[in-house]
This record gives C-alpha cells, structure tokens and sequence, in this order.
C-alpha cells in the first residue's frame, strides 16, 4: 500500500516589512517601494478626467472605488429660441471655457476584476491538457529547487499537485504583479482562466485533496472569491477564533480529520495576528494491482551516504515491470501499476558507479515528458524485482523556496490592501508496503525465457504519475527508505 499525506500551510497577516531579504529562488519578485513614489501605478485613472457624478465601481458592484464632486455651472437648454434669430437665449452667466477642475484630490485604486469562472466544455478539455504540461515542468522545476536548497543526500518528499492547487486557489483572488508572477511560477499561460475547472476535473478517486481557508473575524473576505472558492474547490472561508490557541486547535483538528488522522499536528503556535490562513491536504492510499508477497521480505543492503545500511526488501520473481535504461540520464527507468490508473515510476542510476546527483542534473522537464511518454508504450514484462520498503517524512517551510514577502496583491479575495505572508509551511508522509490488490490477469503472466531484473538498492528519483491526466501528483528522492 502507498500512504501519501501532505499539508500546505500558509499563514498570511496585516503586519508589512521592507526589511527582510528579497532573495528569490522561485515565484514573486519584491516590488521596490521607492518606484511607487512619485508617479501613477499601473492601471490607476488618470485624475482630473472624471466628469460630474461619476462614481467607477469594480467587477462586483460592492464599493465605489473612485468619486468626484464636482461643481458645474449649466446650460438651460429647456428655454425657447429667438425665432428672429434661431440662436438659442444665452443664460444670463456666461459659461466658463477652462477646463473644470474637481474641489477634492481624486484617490484611485488600481483596477481588480473579480474572478473569472466560466468556462465552456471544450474550453475546459483543452485546457487539461495544458495544466498537465505545466504541472510537469512546475514539477521538476520545483524538484530542482528543492535538491539545491536542502541537505545533500537527504530524503525528499512533495505534492506538486497539491502545492499548485493551493497557490492555483491563491491565484484566483490575485491582481496586478502578483497574478502574473504566480502565473510564470506555476508555468501557466496568461490569463488561463480555465484552470480552476481543469483541476477541478482532474481529481482522482486514488487521492483526496481538499482546502480550506480561515481567517480573522475582522478581515472581510469578498462574496465573489467565497462562491467561487466554494464551487472549484469545495470549501467554504471559515472565521478563526479571537483567542488564537483555540484557532490552532481548530486548524490542527481540520488537519487530522482531512488526513485520516495521519498528520494530527500541523502547527505548534499560530501568532495572535494571524489575519488568514490557507490550507491545503491530500491524502492518498493506493494499493498495487500486484501483491508483493510479505514472507519474501527480507533484509538486504542499500547503498547509501557511501555506506550499506540494512533494510526491508520487497521481493518478486516475476513482478509486471514496464522498464528501460535511458542512455541521456544513464539510468534504469521502471513503471509500477497502481489502482485508480495512478503509477510509481522509478528512475535509479544505471551502476554503483553513477551518481543521483548526476541523473537530477541531466533531467529537464523535456527529458522527464518523453521518459513519461515512452513508458507508456513500453510493454509490462515479468521481471525479478527487488525494492525496498518505504517509509518517509518529509516536513520543510516553503518560504525558503517562494518569495512572497512583497507587496502581495489579493485584491480578489479581500478588500484589505496590507496583507503580508508570515509563513508557508508544507508536510508529507510517504509510506510504501507490500500490501495491493492482486490483478484478475495475474496468473496469465509467462515466465520469461530470460529473466529481466530491476533492482533498487541505491538512492533513486520516484514520480507517482497521473495516467490518465498526465502530471505527477507526488514527487521526490530516497537517500534512506527507513523512517
């Protein structure tokens, strides 16, 4: 059986800094303060242009977000004309030719459309078809960042999926420099605005993901991003307490509940200005169309930290392995079948002598997309399998990966225009077993004439891959398989 747990977690407040470093590895870049001076942002109404009465109203037709009073003096057009002279009596004040100027300063807000939600059915195939492309490249792009920034030679664990879901929502009621950044994170086209149903459709019966958003008492969340959060991804915003340990221990039983209580405490402390709070779980437990038969498990060596440790290995003699050796990364690639059309794809160095270090640096999300592709064709053939027992956890603050500590704009979402990310925080749980669901056509499998061998007893790059939708839904490395 393969348990998959993980949470994202962002806590986002009303306190803003200039202070902290605008190191940016992958996401938004910091907007300078100082080039807001002085000048019109992008998107503002020029002042002075706005006739009498006008009021401009956003998308939702909820606030005036720019009035005028002006004072005009008129024409009475209404008065009969000199038939003599069939030129219209004058008014007694004469009109003004400067141009007329308004007795207060205008204050503008820059323009924040609300939502888009429709899309139409063609629309929404197409676009699943692009959301995989960009969750793959999202995928390794975020694998890349990861296996630079952490330890070397240590475990890796994450959703991508789950990552690009919970930022997808974020995008939602994003505007201005924040949209698009997060649109060149995700690697989406611009203004993809069938994205939410794309993911939407994408959901698996193999895995369970699910959002949820809280937030202060005090901090007004906009109808629009309420309803439209509701209908693509099923939640509703939820208000914290006042007392924020009685909010952690609505956010940590939210947690566990979402997660089978396999993750039981996300947060040890949640700070007393929290003002929103985004998260995201998926949890999944799949099984394996074919058993591994638990009295083969034996303890074997796996190469790790230039050392051989001990640990469980799963044995089979004749287990179905769609597998090839790939001469660009110099190593074995091999497919596993999964219940819910979901497979484990393994990609270990071709020798003891090749380095994993070496096959990440060689993997660019053209070389994965045609690994992927020629393992979809590669024929499932008995083969003797060896492969070790997993259980990891991985737990890391994705501020160290995504810079979203300038100037966010979720305009969209809320009226509040000081928003500042506090925290972002990301855990999984990965357990891989003998347990599965033998094949109805297991016992039609042939022993070959000569036996093939995969053999897993190095650290090694998995992606547990959507057939059906064509993305990763999880991704990572194994240095050490033990807890």
């Amino acid at each position: 059986m393969v348990n998959v747990i993980i949470i994202i977690t962002i806590i986002i407040k009303a306190s803003v800094s200039h202070d902290r470093a605008s190191s940016n590895l992958i996401g938004i870049s910091p907007v300078d303060p100082e080039s807001l001076q002085g000048g019109e942002s992008e998107g503002d109404i020029p002042k002075g242009d706005i006739p009498n009465n006008v009021s401009i109203k956003d998308t939702e037709g909820s606030s005036t977000l720019l009035k005028t009073n002006l004072t005009i003096e008129t024409v009475n057009t209404t008065e009969p004309f000199n038939q003599s002279t069939t030129q219209p009596i004058q008014p007694t004040a004469q009109a003004t030719t400067q141009p007329i100027q308004p007795t207060a300063q205008a204050t503008t807000k820059p323009f924040c459309p609300a939502p888009v939600t429709s899309c139409s059915d063609l629309e929404s195939h197409s676009a699943e078809a692009v959301l995989g492309e960009a969750l793959t490249d999202f995928s390794l792009n975020l694998y890349h960042t990861f296996s630079v920034i952490k330890k070397k030679e240590t475990n890796i664990v994450f959703s991508p999926f789950s990552i690009a879901s919970l930022l997808t929502q974020v995008l939602l009621g994003a505007g201005g420099e924040t949209k698009e950044s997060l649109e060149r994170l995700l690697s989406y086209p611009k203004d993809f605005t069938c994205v939410h149903q794309a993911l939407k459709a994408s959901r698996s019966k193999g895995f369970t993901t699910v959002s949820q958003i809280f937030h202060s008492p005090d901090l007004a969340i906009r109808d629009t991003f309420a309803n439209a959060s509701r209908s693509l991804y099923g939640n509703s915003p939820k208000a914290l307490e006042n007392d924020s340990k009685v909010s952690l221990q609505l956010i940590n039983a939210w947690v566990a509940q979402k997660t089978n209580h396999k993750i039981r405490q996300l947060l040890d402390s949640l700070p007393d200005d929290s003002r929103l709070v985004l998260l995201n779980a998926i949890y999944l437990s799949a099984k394996w169309k074919t058993t591994f038969n638990h009295s083969r498990t034996n303890m074997k060596g796996f190469y790790s930290k230039s050392s051989v440790i001990k640990v469980p290995m799963m044995n089979s003699k004749k287990y179905p392995v769609a597998h090839f050796t790939d001469p660009t990364l110099k190593a074995k690639v091999g497919r596993l079948q999964l219940s819910h059309n979901l497979s484990f794809v393994i990609l270990v160095p071709q020798t003891l002598k090749h380095r994993l270090e070496d096959m990440e640096q060689a993997l660019s999300p053209p070389v994965l997309k045609a690994v992927m592709k020629k393992l979809e064709s590669a024929k499932f053939h008995p083969t003797h399998l060896v492969m070790p027992r997993i259980k990891v956890k991985s737990s890391q603050d994705l501020l160290e990966f995504f810079d979203f500590t300038y100037n966010i704009n979720l305009c969209g979402l809320t009226e509040d225009p000081d928003l500042q990310l506090s925290a972002m925080q990301h855990q999984s749980v990965l357990e891989l077993t003998e347990s599965g669901v033998e094949a109805a056509a297991a016992s039609a499998i042939s022993v070959a004439r000569s036996l093939l061998v995969f053999e897993v007893q190095q650290p090694f790059l998995f992606v547990l891959w959507d057939q059906e939708h064509k993305f990763p839904v999880f991704m990572g490395r194994i240095y050490d398989p033990r807890t």
